[in-house]
């Protein structure tokens, strides 16, 4: 039996955890913040396409903190938190936890996130995970309303042997995907997330900027005159890093929500005041962008108008602290 711990039990992280625990290979103890004490007495109540409906469900452990969780040794980190580098960075919240052996799993947006981790910890494997899923927290009620499909590829370590760390990746498929969900080893995972971006920095982002929904962006035009163009973009920036996208999934993510009035997972942020994701999934893009000379108009606009907005989130949050008075003699707060 695999020892897990499972950090980020939001919506997505606790299917996670409840996947893994009901595949009979793993044993997970969930790092639970904001939601703990709720959990602790009454468990999750989850209704879940792939798994069915609980009304007090907990994994074998659950803890509040990072440092509640010290002192065991797990054969893997899951990590499905918001990756927020403003905040904290991933391989910083994990420190504590991380022993000799443990294996890295990164089920989280954007791209070039698994670098930094696996310059913290070289002689740790850091596997990196694309999920396409809906679930949502509503204060410790898991709603999954669509299917868990995800796939699971690694990092190259310099220090760890290639055939040590695909060995790691296939086993940790083969325990995910014991429950009969769609879990697949990829050999291209970058590809995955490249493409997922097309979703992300483009439909994602420009709703959360405009709070505009999926519906009514097709109803005034926006997806059209805005989005797509976006799209293209992410697609060229791609191909510049090596990554070809066909010009199908432009149509693919247009219409995947068609008939609905569906809002995004950043757009929701946004309005419930809570921080976005807006380095990994359109900062790093545009310093790809950057790197190999792309043109980024329609990206680089929602990019820099959306750090106006994490910067009020974060003021709201108390992670900012504005002066009595904004002089323009003095340098901003960011640049």
């Amino acid at each position: 039996m695999k020892q897990v711990l499972l950090v980020g039990s939001g919506g997505v992280g606790t299917i996670v955890s409840l996947n893994l625990e009901r595949g009979g290979h793993a044993q997970v103890t969930s790092v639970i913040r904001s939601d703990y004490q709720h959990v602790k007495e009454k468990g999750f109540q989850i209704e879940s396409i792939d798994h069915g409906n609980f009304d007090s469900w907990r994994p074998s452990a659950i803890v509040p903190n990072i440092d509640s969780a010290k002192g065991k040794e797990y054969d893997y980190i899951v990590v499905c938190t918001k990756v927020l580098p403003e905040v904290q960075r991933t391989e910083e919240l994990i420190a504590p936890v991380v022993t000799k052996g443990t294996t890295i799993v990164l089920i989280q947006n954007g791209i070039m996130i698994e670098d930094p981790v696996a310059k913290a910890f070289p002689d740790n494997v850091v596997l990196s995970g694309v999920s396409i899923i809906g679930s949502h927290n509503f204060g410790g009620k898991i709603v999954q309303d669509e299917h868990d499909s995800i796939e699971i590829g690694y990092f190259g370590s310099p220090g760890i042997d290639t055939q040590v760390i695909q060995d790691k990746c296939k086993e940790f498929v083969a325990i995910y995907a014991a429950t009969g969900v769609d879990c697949k080893y990829s050999e291209n995972l970058q590809f995955s997330r490249w493409r997922k971006l097309i979703y992300n920095s483009a439909i994602n982002t420009i709703c959360a900027l405009t709070t505009v929904d999926i519906g009514r962006a097709y109803l005034c035009g926006l997806d059209e005159n805005v989005i797509r163009p976006a799209m293209s973009e992410v697609r060229a920036i791609a191909k510049a890093a090596g990554y070809e996208l066909d010009e199908k999934f432009e149509d693919h993510y247009l219409t995947i929500d068609d008939g609905m009035y569906f809002k995004p997972s950043m757009q929701v942020d946004v309005e419930k005041g809570n921080l976005i994701e807006l380095e990994v999934i359109l900062g790093n893009p545009l310093r790809v962008a950057k790197e190999k000379g792309v043109d980024t108009p329609v990206l680089s606009l929602v990019y820099n108008l959306l750090r106006s907005v994490q910067f009020r989130l974060m003021e709201g949050r108390g992670l900012i602290k504005v002066p009595e008075k904004p002089l323009r003699k003095d340098p901003p707060l960011w640049k």
